[in-house]
């Protein structure tokens, strides 16, 4: 009735490291190794989630106001703030969809900017054509909303653009200023 079970014979571990574990720790060595790599990486990876973010509230509000449903989670409300805005010169209420559906264009544009920059970014020279575009297109963008708003409010509510541009050109500073690699003493680099 019962069964003995019998144990597998075992095979010795190779002697020496274990393979996996190199793997990572090469991984985390190169790391560590290029810290000025992984900030401009991240530095490119939050630009990337940022413009996702503010891409797809933009994009909801658009359907919403579109659809004329009462979604109100991820809804940026943009559309009612411009055309609280904008009612003073009399244009059409379909003037308002189209501007937060461009906003949400350049936006959604630059989060596929900066997320390919951020794919295709190894360092040294490798992707640096796709981190300038991200850059740049995060500038333009931000100039495009302050001018904008001041064309249309001329009144602070620009504020927050001008921080946001403000970061923006931050950010190519880090690109071209903070080196990959770490410089150790002694290293001859």
């Amino acid at each position: 009735m019962f069964t003995q079970l019998r144990a597998r014979p075992q095979t010795p571990a190779p002697a020496g490291p274990d393979p996996s574990a190199a793997a990572t720790d090469g991984f985390w060595s190169r790391t560590l190794d290029q810290p000025g790599l992984l900030l401009k990486r991240l530095v490119l990876a939050v630009g990337a989630l940022y413009f996702t973010m503010v891409a797809l509230t933009n994009a909801i509000n658009f359907a919403v106001t579109v659809g004329h449903f009462h979604w109100t989670f991820l809804n940026s409300g943009n559309a009612a703030y411009i055309t609280s805005i904008t009612k003073v010169y009399g244009w059409p209420g379909w003037t308002t969809s189209t501007v937060v559906l461009l906003a949400a264009l350049a936006e959604g544009f630059g989060a596929f900017l900066f997320l390919r920059a951020v794919l295709r970014y190894r360092g040294g020279a490798t992707g640096m054509r796709a981190v300038w575009q991200a850059l740049t297109w995060n500038i333009v963008v931000w100039l495009g909303f302050i001018g904008g708003t001041e064309f249309f409010a001329a009144y602070t509510a620009e504020g927050p653009f001008r921080e946001l541009l403000i970061v923006a050109l931050l950010m190519p500073v880090i690109i071209a200023v903070v080196p990959d690699r770490l410089v150790r003493a002694g290293d001859g680099q």
